[in-house]
């Protein structure tokens, strides 16, 4: 029996991906500048789009936005409508409002944008008294107690404006003295490397000096009961691995790595929701004002001769058949842009009010199945986009509103919640480390400070008896 082949055509159900599906795709995921761009390529290319000459208007304040997009009053400098709340009147309070306000130059904005968003509102005047109080070498002039004294203010809102300071700007800033540098510095190293160092911790602690004049090495291993070797050992580390001066890193980055916002979110008039809730303007719609040329338009309207359309007619023809083209898919990249993020905020309209404690796990799946997008839609949308939050003129990447993997932050808060007695620092650290955070004692007291936890001898005092 001969075999042979032979082609039979069969229908097929299959998901088809259409070019215009591809190219809207693309569209979407451009960035803002990069679709700045693109516009401009446009308007060269075809003579039937046109752009609106006049300067775009801030939604905040009316005024004109200047280059590249951005008007003044998201920043401070002209005061914006603010939405009162918690956290504004708790700015208010006289203990607030008697601390005085630092120097602000490019270093301190810069540094206070990148902690402004892991801080309520009511605490941006604290952390601005912070990074104007930094010495040349990054270093602060007390401990948190005793600025919590100067100012009146309970000690957990300093520790806990100190501790994002710290996390924000290079390690070993913020500190009281070379000595507490150095171990800010060893615990970022260890926090990075997943190696302690208890050697090198010991001797910062407690022999620091001894590193200055090796005569004083033996005195200081036979208190640690260690190997002068080791103390060698130490003094080699610390001169490889950590700086007395980490201030010296605090510049600002370069100009050019500043972007306008994508969108901004504005507490909701009285008319236009329900009490509590957020608008989302997108600004792409009014720095890009995009229309079909009217002369071209009215071209196509006249009544032309009987017979065949010249070829001038037909050229303009497609070239408003182009630009409406163009149009269409400006729209929809705002359109779903404008969902996906009136959708987040008003997920996460909690967070927006209280700060981040109150950030609620949010996945993109949730969000592409409530809306009917692919989740692939939803992160191209997301992707590179920042929001100008409604208070204190900070910006935040959207991406920031989907509630982050289990970190070593929430770990900690749940094994202090569900603690039968209080835990010491040492404790924790172990609890953690079984848990896959290999972290040292020192790191939990900073990651404890941040998250507001009192220290265990507290925590017992406040304890009822049982």
């Amino acid at each position: 029996m001969a075999a042979g082949m032979e082609l039979r055509p069969a229908p097929v159900m299959a998901a088809h991906t259409s070019p215009a599906l591809v190219a809207f795709a693309s569209f979407l995921q451009l960035p803002a500048l990069d679709l700045e761009a693109r516009v401009a390529e446009e308007l060269a290319a075809n003579p039937a789009l046109e752009e609106d000459p006049a300067p775009p208007a801030c939604p905040l304040c009316g005024a004109p936005l200047v280059p590249p997009g951005t008007c003044p009053c998201w920043y401070g400098s002209a005061r914006a409508p603010e939405r009162p709340g918690p956290d504004r009147t708790a700015a208010e309070r006289p203990g607030a409002a008697a601390s005085p306000e630092p120097p602000v130059d490019d270093r301190a904005a810069w540094l206070l944008a990148e902690i402004a968003a892991e801080l309520p509102a009511a605490d941006a005047p604290l952390a601005a008294y912070l990074v104007g109080s930094l010495g040349p070498r990054g270093r602060l002039d007390g401990s948190a107690e005793e600025i919590a004294a100067a100012l009146g203010v309970p000690a957990a809102r300093v520790r806990r404006a100190l501790a994002a300071l710290r996390a924000a700007a290079p390690p070993g800033s913020a500190a009281c003295d070379l000595r507490e540098c150095l171990l800010l510095q060893l615990d970022r190293w260890e926090e990075r490397h997943g190696t302690p160092e208890p050697s090198v911790r010991s001797v910062l602690a407690g022999h620091l000096e001894a590193l200055a004049d090796e005569a004083c090495f033996p005195a200081a291993a036979a208190a640690l009961g260690v190997p002068v070797g080791e103390i060698r050992r130490v003094r080699a580390f610390v001169r490889a691995e950590l700086r007395p001066s980490p201030g010296l890193d605090l510049a600002p980055p370069p100009a050019t790595a500043c972007a306008p916002p994508d969108l901004v979110i504005t507490p909701a008039s009285d008319g236009d929701g329900a009490d509590g809730a957020y608008t989302v303007t997108l600004l792409e719609p009014l720095r890009l004002r995009l229309s079909v040329s009217p002369s071209y338009l009215a071209c196509l309207a006249a009544p032309s001769a009987p017979g065949e359309a010249p070829a001038g007619e037909r050229l303009a023809r497609a070239q408003v058949g182009r630009a409406r083209e163009f149009l269409c898919r400006l729209d929809r990249r705002w359109r779903t842009l404008h969902r996906i993020a009136a959708y987040i905020v008003d997920a996460q309209q909690p967070f927006l009010d209280a700060g981040p404690a109150e950030l609620r796990p949010l996945c993109r799946r949730e969000v592409a199945g409530a809306l009917g997008l692919h989740e692939s839609t939803v992160s191209r949308a997301v992707a590179g986009r920042v929001a100008l939050l409604p208070h204190g003129g900070r910006t935040m990447p959207l991406a920031g509103f989907f509630g982050a993997p289990t970190g070593v932050g929430t770990v900690l808060r749940d094994l202090v919640e569900r603690e039968s007695r209080p835990l010491s620092d040492t404790e924790l650290a172990r609890l953690l480390t079984e848990r896959g955070f290999p972290v040292a004692r020192r790191t939990v007291a900073k990651y404890r400070a941040g998250l507001g936890i009192e220290p265990h001898a507290r925590r017992a005092a406040h304890r009822p008896a049982a």
